[in-house]
């Protein structure tokens, strides 16, 4: 796909996008103003690079200067430890476990500094705070008892080698005592006496330190009380839910685009029907009860009568040798602007000085006498079983001179057989003899088989397609079955494209869907087994053709789903904005007569 043709896509599928865009904004500005306000506590803690715990014989050793960043992130888990979490719920008396406490904790390095800040998250300000600081000093606290533990059990142990020393002191006065005082044991007497001195000084320093000692942290900055929530927050909540609604209706959009399987542009039809696009004709405005409309009679400075004219010329243009007189207008499905197509364009073979017959063959849905001023009573019917002449079943156009019209006429018992037979070949050449074209209006060619009888008799096949609705599936059987009776299809023309923004042209989409979609399957279905309708009595007994069982195009699953999931769109973005609305009105009250039950509902909901 090129760039233009996903623009196509977003421009086709607009309301999708608008839907999901509207319905995700709006849940997410609801649910924020549903939830409970959330503020948050902060407190800073400076960690310190000594380690005074490891300290032997007074001698601290720092434990991260070799590597800070691992000792750093020790003491940020450190401060996430389940005993610091308990002694806090037991301290500010909170119901909740540690486990639901520490969730609402976060604890994080600041930048490459050495302090550590801890965030807590409450329903109240004020217990926000409260948590943050009690989290900080039982880390201060249980790090401060922590080194003075490591420093009391190096005191310990030098006060067991000060112990040690002294008795050897003692032994040394003892055996001077007895033995007299000698070089040897003067010198041995010295080296005591200096290792006591030595640990006696280190004991009294490990004291000292013992009770100086202020562990691994220092709370710098104690958490304050704020009213400014953090959760929820509408606006960063909208902005958040517009940027995914519309990610999401995008993705929604090209699904659905992935699902349809009409034809959507002229690329498709040509490659659908193996025939070039000759027309694209674009939707019209009808007027109040207006049906049909001839357009380049009425409306003859319209978008849709210059398209018209270009589709004449196009088909003087493959028509260079003359060798095509009969063309069949037909279309795949029901609603798909074969009538109005053919109708129009045989006005304006007349209108460029043509000898036109317009010749309706579609029995059961005629509407012909819609476009032009005609009797019903004789048509092609009464031609073919013999009950009128020809001569006396053609009407002329009262505005155009050249254009002779043969309507359907009643409704046979056996009207494919009849289109099918050689007294339908033989009308068809008759007409010939005196016009330049004969247009024939056939019946849809899947809906009936009417289409495909009249099929054979015919120079070329001109097949209407509406843009947008009908479906790929269909137009490959449609031409199927115009080449298996030998027809040959000249072209397509794409009937009822929407104006794109602008001006610029026209697009394939924003079909309705098939109004009239089972048109004639209902009109069997009303028809008794003996082939006659209550308006249409006949004696003959209908055919098995008749009888046969006709092919419907069905709409695909992939449309189904798609149709389905945007009425449920619809719906939900319904409600939501009526739930909206009620929300914002409660709201703007609430904030105007000062009654603080939005609020008070939010911290009921949080607790």
């Amino acid at each position: 796909m090129e760039l233009r043709d996903y623009l196509n896509v977003i421009r086709a599928r607009k309301w999708v996008i608008i839907q999901a865009v509207v319905i995700v904004t709006i849940t997410a500005i609801v649910v924020s103003l549903l939830q409970p306000a959330v503020f948050e506590g902060q407190a800073k803690v400076l960690i310190s690079d000594r380690d005074t715990g490891a300290a032997i014989l007074g001698t601290a050793i720092s434990d991260l200067t070799s590597q800070p960043e691992r000792g750093l992130q020790t003491q940020v888990q450190l401060m996430q430890l389940r005993p610091l979490a308990e002694n806090t719920i037991r301290k500010l008396g909170l119901k909740e476990t540690p486990e639901d406490l520490l969730k609402n904790v976060t604890v994080s390095a600041v930048g490459q500094t050495n302090i550590v800040t801890i965030t807590t998250r409450a329903g109240d300000s004020r217990m926000a705070s409260m948590i943050a600081n009690t989290l900080a000093e039982e880390f201060v606290s249980w790090s401060r008892e922590y080194k003075r533990e490591s420093i009391k059990a190096a005191a310990d142990e030098v006060d067991v080698r000060l112990e040690q020393s002294k008795q050897e002191l003692l032994e040394l006065g003892r055996r001077i005592s007895t033995q007299g005082k000698s070089d040897e044991l003067s010198a041995e007497l010295a080296i005591a006496t200096g290792s006591y001195t030595t640990l006696a000084g280190q004991l009294e320093g490990l004291r000292i330190q013992e009770q100086l000692e202020v562990g691994s942290g220092r709370v710098v900055s104690p958490a304050v009380v704020t009213e400014e929530k953090v959760e929820p927050s509408p606006k960063r909540n909208g902005a958040l839910g517009l940027a995914v609604g519309l990610i999401f209706g995008l993705g929604m959009a090209f699904f659905y685009e992935y699902l349809d399987n009409t034809i959507k542009s002229s690329e498709e039809a040509e490659k659908v029907y193996g025939a070039p696009v000759l027309g694209l004709i674009p939707a019209e405005k009808y007027d109040k009860d207006e049906k049909r409309r001839l357009t380049l009679i009425t409306h003859s400075g319209t978008p849709a009568a210059e398209a018209y004219r270009v589709l004449r010329n196009s088909l003087d243009f493959i028509n260079f040798e003359h060798n095509i007189k009969t063309l069949l207008v037909t279309s795949a499905a029901p609603a798909e602007g074969k009538s109005t197509v053919a109708s129009n364009l045989a006005a304006g073979l007349a209108q460029a000085g043509k000898k036109v017959v317009l010749l309706s063959c579609d029995f059961r849905r005629p509407t012909t006498q819609q476009f032009f001023q005609v009797n019903t009573m004789i048509g092609l019917s009464d031609v073919l079983t013999g009950a009128n002449s020809l001569k006396s079943a053609l009407q002329r156009s009262g505005e155009l001179a050249n254009l002779l019209i043969l309507t359907s006429g009643k409704l046979p018992p056996n009207p494919s057989e009849l289109l099918g037979s050689e007294k339908m070949h033989m009308l068809i050449k008759e007409l010939e003899e005196w016009a330049d074209w004969v247009i024939i209006d056939s019946p849809p060619l899947l809906a009936v088989a009417d289409g495909a009888a009249v099929a054979r008799w015919v120079d070329g096949a001109l097949i209407v397609t509406k843009g947008g609705v009908s479906t790929r599936d269909a137009g490959k059987k449609a031409a199927e079955m115009l080449t298996q009776v030998g027809a040959r299809v000249i072209g397509t023309v794409v009937w009822g494209l929407e104006s794109t923004p602008g001006g610029g042209g026209y697009g394939y989409y924003g079909g309705k869907g098939y109004k009239g979609y089972y048109y004639y399957a209902d009109y069997y279905s009303s028809v008794p087994a003996d082939g006659r309708s209550a308006k249409h009595k006949a004696s003959a007994t209908p055919s098995a053709q008749t009888q046969q069982n006709v092919y419907i195009p069905q709409t695909s699953p992939g449309r189904k789903f798609a149709e389905a999931v945007g009425k449920v769109l619809t719906g939900v973005l319904a409600a939501l904005v009526v739930i909206a609305i009620v929300l914002l009105v409660v709201y703007f009250l609430d904030q105007a007569m000062g009654w603080d039950f939005v609020q008070r509902l939010g911290v009921g909901l949080w607790l």
